[in-house]
């Protein structure tokens, strides 16, 4: 609970909220993608949670999830993957843990393990856990928007899914749609 300084008072409290929230946002029917850095506790309490959730699961790994292929199937994930992709509007969406390599996200100085230059936390370190930028649409989570004031959930063409940055709840489709078809109206107005 205090990692983000995150409002819950124990790690109990806040799985009940991160269930409930997830379970209202996301039907039976509904595929989910989870972007990465599933849990910091134990084996068995990230199985217990995960099991708890609604819809069909699809991991994209994150530089925290170090248990086995094994493990993210027992949770109940159908699929585990280190990127994926899915289009949206008549665009490719990324998915990737991390943001964009080489396509500023946050302001990295005075973050612990700053590295020199960075366009993200961890661009250096991270990545196998990010792709570069082919001037495509991209969802990842990583950077705990608002960070501190160091970083913006929405950036251009980048969108930061993670809870953080989300009211601790999932992002549906529809804001997703919502972001891609408001940026290329942006761009079309601009023309």
């Amino acid at each position: 609970p205090t990692f983000d300084n995150r409002p819950f008072k124990d790690l109990e409290h806040m799985h009940r909220v991160l269930i409930n929230n997830y379970n209202s946002t996301v039907n039976n029917g509904d595929t989910c993608y989870f972007l990465g850095d599933i849990g910091l506790t134990r084996g068995d309490e990230i199985k217990k949670v995960i099991k708890q959730l609604k819809g069909d699961k699809i991991l994209i790994l994150g530089n925290h999830d170090k248990k086995g292929m094994g493990f993210w199937k027992e949770c109940g994930f159908a699929a585990v993957m280190n990127v994926g992709a899915i289009i949206i509007q008549h665009e490719m969406v990324t998915m990737t843990h991390c943001p964009l390599r080489g396509v500023y996200r946050e302001d990295t100085r005075g973050m612990r393990g700053h590295t020199g230059f960075e366009n993200w936390h961890g661009e250096n370190k991270q990545v196998k856990f990010s792709i570069p930028d082919w001037g495509q649409f991209h969802i990842h989570g990583h950077i705990h928007s608002p960070n501190h004031g160091k970083s913006v959930k929405i950036l251009d063409k980048q969108f930061d899914v993670g809870v953080v940055a989300n009211k601790y709840r999932p992002v549906s489709y529809s804001e997703l749609e919502s972001w891609v078809m408001k940026y290329k109206k942006d761009q079309d107005g601009k023309a």
